[in-house]
């Protein structure tokens, strides 16, 4: 059952880098993703950059290199690529959008409608990943939004955690 709900969640996250729903992901869509944080965040783009461009490289090594993957190609990565892959992405999410420190409402909100979410969803999803209620969010919440998506089929998540809405 784990796995049904993991494909679910990766199915999700190719619909959140197919905008244009020509049936593929690759490198263009990651490219298309940074290109909206670049214009429309404070995020440090060239990390972003690198750590989606490596995040990509470990998914696409798990389906023969394929240069664009479809919708179950890239699930199936997904299921095959390690958890410290998701890992390390999330991290490079959470320091390149918003340094090391802590991350207040208004910046995480501008991070969120950057990657494409609206200001309402932006601001309850910050809601739900600041777990201690003290109006900041720091890595290990962030960081834990993402276990919650992967693993929790009850708890709501965001893929706001990889980097996408």
């Amino acid at each position: 059952m784990a796995t049904d709900y993991k494909s679910q969640r990766f199915q999700e996250l190719f619909d959140a880098l197919d905008p244009d729903r020509n049936g593929v992901v690759g490198k263009h869509s990651f490219e298309n993703l940074i290109s909206r944080l670049a214009h429309n965040s404070d995020t440090h783009i060239d990390d972003l950059r690198k750590g989606f461009l490596e995040f990509w490289r470990a998914v696409q090594s798990r389906s023969e290199n394929r240069p664009s993957l479809s919708k179950q190609q890239f699930v199936d990565a997904l299921n095959a690529t390690h958890r410290r892959d998701f890992d390390s992405l999330s991290g490079r999410v959470f320091a390149s959008a918003f340094g090391f420190g802590e991350v207040t409402k208004d910046k995480f909100v501008r991070y969120y409608t950057a990657a494409g979410g609206d200001e309402a969803a932006a601001q309850e999803v910050f809601t739900r990943l600041d777990g201690d209620r003290d109006g900041v969010l720091i890595r290990q919440e962030f960081h834990g939004g993402l276990a919650n998506y992967l693993s929790n089929f009850d708890a709501p998540a965001s893929s706001v955690v990889l980097g996408v809405v």
